[in-house]
């Protein structure tokens, strides 16, 4: 408590009250000079100066009749009045510049918030476009990959990262259009085969039975291997029974998962997977660096879903509440 006080003290209460003071004196004065204006006015018509003043003697005698006398009372109460007048009307007008001055801040502000609006929306737009030309430019990469694998249209590729303990579908292909809509953005870390691939560096399916003849053999497998929910496996778009996937490493790290998968169980057959390991590992490069680019901006996205965002206009707005 003390250490606010004294020349290196952070205290402004002397200064507040040194304020108060000055504020409140003027009023004093003009009040003290009204009420000494009245009661002089009230005597000073009947009171007679040189009468009085031959009735004096003696020096206290003398200052006593000077002072205190109607004309006196007048005299002190018209200082009195002006002064305090004076004073009050300086108050109000520096009161008056400060509010012009806080309305002109105040229009200042309200132009930069809106060109800070403005630019913030600028930002966004431009950080969209790219987050979209980065999921066309992956997207195509799969298109490409998936006739180079001469992939039917039973099947379809994915490409996964990891944020935050949980998975995000980066972009998906498949030459049936049904299957190549993305209806769900995020998956749990630990659970289906990604999270297998996640774990173990590779992951690959081959006893699924096949949802088309054994619905109800597929539903249990589903849910007796990944722990898969009746409402999670009514709602999938693709009842693929053939999965293989691998886990993206960059520097030693797992940053994500590229899924190959079908609803035919002849999909792993013969050399195929040797064919994807090959391609796997011919463009391991390529596909971490996609992985790392959507990183940059998805990361973003995920944290504003998340609701951990501070805008440049908060910090704004926050430094001008603190005076800085």
């Amino acid at each position: 408590m003390f250490s606010k006080f004294g020349f290196s003290g952070t205290s402004d209460l002397f200064k507040r009250l040194g304020d108060n003071f000055g504020k409140g004196l003027f009023i004093l004065l003009a009040a003290t000079g009204t009420v000494l204006l009245s009661i002089g006015s009230a005597f000073a018509g009947s009171f007679d100066f040189s009468a009085g003043w031959g009735d004096v003697s003696g020096f206290w005698s003398t200052i006593s009749y000077i002072v205190i006398n109607p004309y006196s009372g007048l005299t002190v109460g018209a200082i009195l009045f002006l002064v305090g007048a004076f004073g009050t009307y300086q108050d109000q007008n520096k009161q008056n510049l400060h509010m012009e001055q806080l309305k002109r801040d105040n229009l200042k502000l309200s132009d930069t918030e809106s060109a800070l609006n403005s630019a913030q929306e600028e930002v966004q737009e431009t950080k969209s476009r790219l987050v979209k030309k980065q999921n066309e430019l992956v997207t195509t990469f799969l298109k490409n990959a998936s006739r180079q694998l001469e992939m039917d249209t039973h099947a379809r590729l994915s490409l996964y990262f990891e944020y935050d303990e949980e998975f995000y579908i980066l972009a998906r292909y498949s030459a049936n259009p049904n299957y190549s809509k993305i209806h769900r953005q995020k998956f749990p870390l630990n659970q289906g085969v990604i999270s297998m691939a996640w774990q173990h560096n590779c992951h690959e399916e081959l006893t699924c039975p096949c949802a088309e003849t054994n619905p109800g053999e597929y539903k249990k497998y589903l849910k007796d291997t990944y722990q898969y929910e009746d409402d999670k496996i009514d709602s999938l778009t693709m009842s693929s029974c053939r999965y293989y996937a691998k886990a993206i490493v960059d520097a030693d790290v797992h940053i994500g998962v590229i899924v190959f998968e079908s609803t035919q169980t002849n999909f792993l057959d013969g050399a195929f997977k040797d064919k994807i390991n090959q391609f796997c590992d011919g463009h391991q490069g390529q596909i971490s660096k996609f992985v790392r680019d959507s990183l940059n901006f998805d990361k973003e996205i995920s944290i504003k879903r998340s609701g951990i965002q501070h805008s440049v206009e908060d910090e704004l707005l926050e430094k001008l509440g603190r005076g800085t």
